[in-house]
């Protein structure tokens, strides 16, 4: 029996399991894919304080690194159901079944996808949503990223420096991403810009080779030469398994008060899985230690 389980090991999840720690908690982190979440497959990081900057696989090893320092306890599953029977919230895995006092959901987002013909048949052989996990295999190959935000722009400068071309394909007139991106982007040689375009299908067969587009002003339908193409398209929140006992906006996000505090006694929720109006490190980071605490104070109230 834990104090508490933290259901995601990304930084909001982890730096709640530091302040639930240091407040004398026994805390057990689960983690499906990899501790870090959506900073983990980020290329490089610079709003972050105290680092003019930082690649996002490093800092999230870092904070790995301090939560195993503290000696809580982690696991690598897939939650499968979360039930509460009394006042014990009962955790199950693929592996093991869990049991706690207090849970806190920090499941973070997945990747939104195109769902384009080719899309599910060439997924792995060309398609990717990680560039700093599978840039180097397109090395001095042809490359497209679709999306206009931070992470499209930060993807394309990435692969930039590892391809021999890259495409950056987007719907609106100008990117939406931030200054410095920009500021960035004008000052590359190997990134072209596609903008009012979308994607309409992948070809290949084994893998990709090309990305059909769509000219949304003119009609015109054309194929580019590509060997891999990066979805950036924005994230989408995934609790429908947490639905019966949290409630949800009408996009999915979890709802909670400043406190963490889901409609459910004992359950919080922290970081990108929740609703909220900026989705960031420092506001995981915050959002993690505000439900931590929540948490232990619901254990001593």
């Amino acid at each position: 029996m834990y104090d508490l389980i933290i259901i995601g090991g990304g930084v909001a999840g982890m730096t709640a399991a530091v302040y639930a720690k240091r407040a004398g908690m026994s805390v057990l982190v689960i983690e499906k894919a990899g501790f870090g979440g959506q900073v983990a497959l980020t290329s490089v990081i610079e709003n972050y304080p105290s680092y003019q900057q930082i690649e996002g696989f490093e800092l999230a090893q870092n904070i790995k690194s301090q939560i195993d320092a503290l000696g809580v306890e982690s696991v690598s599953s897939d939650v499968t159901e979360l039930r509460k029977d009394g006042e014990i919230f009962a955790v199950v895995t693929t592996v093991s079944e869990y049991q706690s006092k207090t849970v806190i959901i920090a499941n973070g987002v997945k990747r939104r996808e195109l769902h384009i013909e080719g899309e599910d048949r060439l997924r792995g052989r060309g398609i990717s949503w990680c560039a700093v996990c599978d840039g180097g295999f397109f090395r001095k190959k042809k490359v497209a990223v679709i999306g206009a935000g931070n992470s499209a722009l930060g993807d394309a400068i990435y692969l930039s420096n590892i391809c021999e071309q890259v495409y950056l394909i987007y719907r609106r007139e100008h990117p939406t991403a931030s200054k410095s991106y920009l500021d960035k982007l004008s000052s590359i040689d190997n990134i072209t810009l596609m903008p009012r375009h979308i994607p309409l299908s992948f070809g290949g067969e084994k893998r990709v080779t090309s990305l059909k587009l769509k000219n949304i002003d003119t009609d015109e339908v054309k194929d580019i030469e590509v060997s891999g193409v990066f979805e950036a398209i924005g994230l989408i929140p995934d609790n429908d398994l947490f639905s019966s006992l949290v409630k949800l906006d009408e996009s999915g996000y979890i709802l909670t008060d400043d406190e963490m505090r889901t409609s459910t006694e004992g359950l919080f929720a922290a970081g990108d899985t929740r609703r909220k109006s900026l989705r960031q490190i420092v506001t995981a980071c915050s959002d993690g230690a505000i439900a931590a605490t929540s948490a232990h104070h619901y254990l001593n109230r």
